[in-house]
């Protein structure tokens, strides 16, 4: 969770508004509005879970992402772990593109199938209803055909900070069990 809050951080400007789509339990909405500083608008939309204890600056609206509907604009999308379990994940980002602010930004956070220690390797929704299973090469293919640009960031190395450990995966050639990726409109 600390990693995920540094890339907020690092991507949302003072008074920034957020919207995670696929919100879960409501964890993530939770501490980003508890903990990430000059936090605006923030609204959590699901359609399978409502979360118990949402901060009331965070607005919940139970809605299928399949058919996302929104009037307002956002600086920051978030889409953690939901993004394999679209069935149009390109409609969504064309959706998602529609309803950025002019310096928005996505962030993706997905299961890498190429992952260590990866056990989604599988292309049936059967498991876990996973549709698509994403590799940094598919993700950035797919982005930039909409007019993104990305920016993948090594959530191995930004968690340690102990000499060797932190370039051990990059020294072994491991790949990130999840893609944590930033996705801006190319102007």
């Amino acid at each position: 969770m600390k990693q995920l809050l540094a890339v907020v951080r690092e991507n949302l400007k003072e008074g920034g508004s957020v919207l995670e789509l696929g919100c879960g339990n409501g964890h993530l909405s939770r501490a980003i509005a508890e903990e990430v500083k000059g936090v605006g608008k923030m609204v959590a939309i699901d359609f399978y879970n409502q979360p118990e204890e949402l901060p009331e600056k965070v607005k919940f609206i139970k809605q299928d992402l399949e058919n996302l509907q929104m009037d307002e604009k956002f600086d920051l999308v978030i889409l953690n772990q939901v993004f394999e379990h679209i069935k149009n994940p390109l409609g969504l980002l064309f959706t998602i593109k529609s309803i950025l602010n002019q310096h928005g930004r996505i962030m993706i956070v997905t299961p890498n199938r190429n992952g260590f220690g990866n056990e989604a390797r599988v292309w049936l929704p059967e498991h876990g209803k996973h549709y698509f299973l994403w590799d940094q090469e598919s993700l950035q293919f797919s982005l930039e055909r909409l007019g993104f640009v990305c920016r993948f960031y090594n959530m191995y190395i930004a968690g340690s900070h102990q000499g060797i450990l932190k370039y051990a995966p990059m020294l072994l050639r491991l790949q990130n069990p999840n893609l944590t990726c930033i996705a801006m409109l190319d102007e």
